[in-house]
Parts: C-alpha cells; structure tokens; sequence
C-alpha cells in the first residue's frame, strides 16, 4: 500500500478545511440565563415541530460510535447531554447506559434508571450543568 508524501504538521482538521469560527464557540459555552428562559419559555410544548437542527461536538459524536461499534449486532441505548439554542439541540456529550439488548430491542431496567439518575447527579456535583437532551 502506497503511503502519501505528507509533511508533519497541523492536524487532521486543518487537513480537511475545517475551521473553528469565534462564532461557534457559543456552542461549547454553557449560558445559564439562556438555558433558564427556554426552559421557562417551553416553545417545543406549543410546537411539536420547533426543533429543526443538530449540532454534535466531536466529543459526543466518538463517544457514540464507540458505544454502537461495542454493541456489535446488538441493539444499545445511551443518553444524550446538551442543551438548546433556539431551534437547535446541540448535543455536547454522551453516556452508555448499562442495558440488555437484543437484535431489535433494549431492555432498560431499573438499574438502567438508577444509572442515569446517578450519572446526571454526579455531573452536576462536579459542575456539568447541561440537560440530558436524547437518548
């Protein structure tokens, strides 16, 4: 297999032309102000069809495949951390959940509850304030 001749240097995502804008640092950052209000607002309730956009960080995109790849034919469930911004979820992090699955189903039992209350109460205790947003 032939290797191509490149020179060492910035990484992969300069390789492909991606670029992080200042703008888009607001995606990362966690704004209590604003997450309160949309909480408060709820527009999903008056509209079941407000939410029109994804946004998932590199983080939350690698922990997921690795989760479905350990899965190998088996059906898994994890949940989603994240927040929103105006029609946006945006999906900061994710979490395997210790379920049974099958080839077309999982089985979440109460330890799989018991789990997810207690990951999400250890994050907030270490400072994670993002909602879980999906499953």
């Amino acid at each position: 297999m032939a290797t191509k001749n490149r020179t060492p240097g910035p990484s992969i995502d300069c390789e492909n032309n991606l670029r992080l804008r200042a703008e888009d640092l607001i995606f990362y950052r966690y704004d209590d102000v604003q997450q309160t209000a949309a909480q408060q607002q709820k527009p999903w309730a008056r509209n079941p069809h407000f939410f029109k956009h994804v946004q998932v960080s590199a983080l939350a995109l690698i922990k997921m495949t690795l989760h479905c790849r350990s899965g190998s034919s088996l059906e898994v469930m994890g949940m989603l951390q994240g927040k929103t911004i105006d029609d946006t979820f945006v999906v900061l992090d994710a979490f395997p959940l210790p379920v049974e699955g099958t080839e077309t189903r999982v089985n979440a039992q109460a330890e799989a509850y018991e789990y997810m209350v207690d990951f999400v109460q250890s994050s907030k205790s270490v400072g994670r304030r993002e909602y879980v947003i999906g499953w």
